[in-house]
C-alpha cells in the first residue's frame, strides 16, 4: 500500500530548459499584456521599451520577444517565471518590475479588471507587501495622467 502511495507522489525528474531572468520578466510583462486576451500596438511596445531599458540586450530585444511570447502562450502557471526573479531581484527591482507591469496595462489607456487581477497575483508570486503593489500602482498612474 506504502508503495503505491509513493508512486502516486513520485515526481519525475525532467530536464527543463532554464528560464533566464530576462524572459522570466519578459514573460511576466506578455502575461499583463495577453491577460484581457486582446493585444494593443501600444501594449507591445510598452514591453520591448521596458525591456530594452531594464536589459543589456539591445537589437536581440525582438528574438526575445519571439521566443517569449511562443512559451508564454505554452505556460502553464507563472510561478516558473516568478521563481526566477526572486531568485536573484532585490525589493527595489522588484518594485521597478511591478511598475513595467502597470505600464503596459495601462498603455492602452484602459485597465482591464483581468490585467489588474494578473499584477495582483504576480504581485503576490514576487512576495511583494500589498502596500507595495498599490504605490506602484498609483506611481503609474500619476505618470500617465502627467503625459497627457
Amino acid at each position: 500500500m506504502f508503495a503505491s502511495l509513493k508512486k502516486l507522489f513520485a515526481v519525475p525528474v525532467e530536464s527543463k530548459e532554464q528560464i533566464s531572468y530576462q524572459k522570466a520578466v519578459a514573460a511576466l510583462l506578455m502575461e499583463v499584456m495577453l491577460a484581457d486576451h486582446e493585444v494593443d500596438q501600444s501594449e507591445e511596445a510598452e514591453i520591448k521599451k521596458f525591456l530594452l531599458e531594464s536589459t543589456d540586450l539591445g537589437d536581440e530585444i525582438d528574438a526575445l520577444y519571439e521566443e517569449t511570447i511562443a512559451g508564454v502562450e505554452e505556460a502553464n502557471d507563472l510561478y516558473q517565471f516568478t521563481r526566477v526573479i526572486n531568485s536573484v531581484a532585490s525589493i527595489e527591482q522588484k518594485m521597478e518590475l511591478l511598475k513595467g507591469l502597470w505600464r503596459v496595462a495601462l498603455a492602452d489607456d484602459h485597465l482591464d479588471s483581468y490585467e489588474d487581477h494578473r499584477i495582483r497575483r504576480i504581485s503576490e508570486l514576487l512576495l511583494m507587501p500589498h502596500s507595495e503593489f498599490i504605490q506602484a500602482k498609483l506611481f503609474v498612474q500619476n505618470e500617465v495622467a502627467q503625459e497627457k
